[in-house]
């Protein structure tokens, strides 16, 4: 739940920054000033939690720097809030694992990389071919609409290509864009298991407990044991030996 949480806050605040406050009766600089306030009441109750439980509280407060940093409350300050709004935005995409891990995933950067060329690529080209042409396409946001929504093969049709470049264009994002949304959510998908399955609890190996056990029984009565019973205590110990070392290799 609190990976979902972190999720949806890193969407709702990436929302926010890119939205525009001039013509909009309900997004307002004050409502941002109000959910600064509370990113930045948030973050210092989540440091305080995790300083309390940390063994070694000074090297915390050394590794930890940027989560200082973007508790500043500086957004008085009209291009230093810009600054700082986006220092909270990487903040709290770092509070997640799997928001973190794609960042710093070799396989989810290519891919991602891959996707944000041909979106480019196919966003370019859409504009130059229609703008002035197609009255649905009066900026390059508006082309880059159409590419996500032809990719993801959607098609809501507010907006289509008039001219033969812009049609050919549409038909390789048609064609092509399966295979990246299908590539692009199998790592998603691999990448968040990885993530839990590397979290979760390993469960324990029953039988290297019982022969532990069986093995210090023996230990404790080694001077009755007969001959038989002592070369049953030697190959116990060194089968466990030899499970232990494969364990730690794995």
């Amino acid at each position: 739940m609190y990976e979902i949480f972190v999720i949806m806050l890193v969407i709702t605040y990436a929302i926010l920054l890119s939205a525009d406050f001039s013509n909009h009766p309900l997004l307002t600089d004050e409502l941002m000033h109000v959910v600064d306030n509370a990113l930045i009441a948030l973050l210092v109750v989540e440091y305080v939690v995790r300083l309390w439980l940390a063994p070694n509280k000074q090297k915390f407060v050394v590794t930890n720097w940027f989560d200082l940093v973007a508790m500043i409350p500086l957004d008085s300050y009209f291009y230093i809030a810009r600054i700082m709004r986006v220092v909270r935005l990487i903040r709290i995409v770092r509070a997640s694992p799997f928001l973190w891990g794609i960042v710093r995933s070799g396989n989810m950067r290519r891919v991602f990389g891959v996707v944000t060329i041909i979106m480019l690529w196919s966003s370019t080209a859409i504009y130059l071919l229609e703008y002035g042409v197609n009255d649905n396409i009066k900026s390059f946001q508006d082309a880059l609409w159409w590419s996500i929504v032809t990719t993801t093969t959607v098609g809501y049709g507010d907006i289509s290509p008039v001219t033969s470049g812009g049609r050919i264009m549409a038909a390789i994002l048609m064609l092509t864009g399966i295979g990246m949304l299908g590539a692009l959510t199998a790592n998603f998908a691999t990448h968040w298991t990885e993530t839990h399955d590397s979290k979760a609890p390993k469960e324990p190996d029953r039988l290297t407990a019982e022969m532990k056990q069986q093995a210090f029984g023996h230990i404790q009565q080694i001077e009755s044991l007969n001959e038989q019973e002592y070369e049953t205590l030697k190959e116990s110990i060194d089968l466990l030996y030899r499970r232990t070392r494969k364990k730690d290799e794995e």
